[in-house]
């Protein structure tokens, strides 16, 4: 799912850059690709266009300006173009076919089987095999974009979504908080327990507009079983109305129609859910909101409280949704160029200047009274030296950033979001949650029926499948 500017989510600086594309390093990062840098004198001019911040945007412009300088400080024969496009499933294919697709850009990982399938995405094998920290990424990032034993992304941060709680709303109403080890059972008491419609308080808050809709309510599906597409025979077909997709909407209509729970207006999009979260009138959402709850709503740190997903049953998996934000090389452009693109791409990566621009940023919230939620899917191995450092500049401002209790990241399990068309099935799915939500008395097996087949006809008809 597209992150909305929280993603399970709070960003790393080192992501912030790449999902921004602006990208520094250090002298000592002499060949990102692994292979020999030309010497300066050498090296033959080449241009790359790359995302970038709209000038709206100051804070971050500034940055990304500051970076590219570091960058052409390392390759000053790279002449970097500046292009504001941002990346849309509506039209990058409008993009390629007219050759105006920047030299990289950034996307989603529910958009990895759509760009390599139409040949929108530059195969990385090589240039990975030639870079020297390639063993050190997250290996649940590097899935997404790994097809048929060829990489075709950079990884830049990842999530698996939690649950977030406004304790104090628990609190309001003498209600225990939950554990780490809850189910569906306990989600559901809660959500009811907590919810006073009088006074436009949510027990729970579900996205339920957009394709936002589908993202969140794909978490139910995944706990209770169910996926959301198959292959079979060279084709894709949906999945998801199977019977793990008919419980998990019996379970969203049973939080509607008999606990009460949600939102009087419950058609809400991301931005909706998160301000419903901050102004205190829902106790829970399905997403980490911890940094633009703190530093933007004003929300005390010590109310909130993030925890894994519910498991359907005692004893079963805590799975969420897991995607990220991917950096892509544009196929079309000369090997040359998509080899500047990856340098720039992977230029901060695993390099001390990313550690020293996450302290700066500590410094900053810390000087501010604000908090920092560290990505719980980083795009590098946790145990790795690098991630150790990170740990270690983490550990320093201890204060500053929001502490995750230990034993709910080891029960976080993260199952990838649908490798083809994920953008279209959230959508499709937020469609039939919509019916759920408004007749009370609606056949849920049926709706799912005829969304599938819907969507199998009009989209996943047409993907082709190696």
């Amino acid at each position: 799912m597209k992150h909305k500017k929280s993603k399970t989510a709070a960003i790393s600086i080192a992501a912030l850059m790449l999902i921004t594309t602006a990208c520094g390093g250090t002298k000592d990062n002499a060949s990102s690709t692994g292979g020999t840098a030309p010497a300066k004198s050498e090296a033959p001019p080449v241009t790359i266009s790359v995302q970038y911040a709209k000038a709206d945007n100051p804070v971050v412009l500034a940055m990304m300006d500051e970076q590219v300088k570091s960058f052409q400080e390392k390759y000053p024969n790279v002449i970097v173009k500046k292009d504001t496009w941002q990346y849309s499933p509506t039209e990058i294919g409008i993009k390629m076919a007219a050759h105006q697709a920047p030299s990289t850009y950034g996307t989603w990982a529910t958009e990895g089987k759509t760009l390599v399938g139409r040949n929108w995405a530059a195969d990385l094998t090589e240039f990975m095999n030639n870079y020297p920290h390639a063993a050190e990424f997250n290996e649940a990032l590097i899935a997404p974009f790994m097809i048929d034993n060829k990489q075709y992304a950079i990884p830049e941060s990842g999530y698996v979504l939690p649950v977030t709680i406004n304790k104090k709303l628990f609190a309001d109403k003498n209600v225990p908080l939950p554990t780490p080890d809850w189910t569906w059972d306990d989600f559901y008491a809660a959500a009811k327990a907590t919810a006073d419609p009088a006074k436009g308080i949510a027990g729970f808050a579900i996205m339920a507009k957009g394709n936002e809709g589908g993202w969140n309510w794909t978490n139910f599906l995944y706990q209770a079983g169910g996926t959301a597409q198959t292959v079979a025979d060279g084709k894709v077909v949906s999945s998801f109305n199977s019977e793990a997709g008919v419980k998990a909407m019996e379970f969203l209509r049973k939080l509607r129609w008999e606990g009460n729970a949600l939102p009087q207006n419950w058609a809400l999009n991301y931005g909706d859910t998160t301000n419903l979260f901050k102004q205190g009138r829902a106790a829970m959402i399905l997403i980490n909101d911890i940094e633009d709850a703190v530093n933007t709503g004003g929300m005390d740190k010590d109310d909130l409280l993030v925890l894994p997903m519910p498991s359907m049953e005692k004893g079963g998996e805590h799975i969420g949704v897991m995607g990220g934000q991917f950096s892509i090389i544009n196929p079309e452009e000369p090997l040359d160029v998509q080899q500047a693109a990856f340098n720039y791409r992977t230029f901060s990566l695993f390099q001390d200047t990313g550690l020293e621009l996450t302290r700066n940023d500590l410094k900053d919230k810390q000087s501010k009274g604000q908090v920092k939620m560290p990505d719980l899917t980083p795009y590098y191995k946790p145990d790795s030296e690098y991630g150790k450092k990170a740990q270690a500049v983490l550990d320093e401002f201890k204060d500053t950033v929001f502490q995750v209790d230990p034993e709910v990241s080891k029960l976080m399990v993260g199952v990838p979001e649908p490798a083809y068309n994920g953008q279209d099935y959230y959508a499709a799915l937020t469609n039939v949650m919509q019916q759920v939500l408004s007749e009370k008395d609606t056949d849920i097996k049926v709706l799912l029926d005829a969304a599938a087949k819907k969507f199998d006809a009009e989209v996943l008809s047409k993907v082709k499948v190696e």
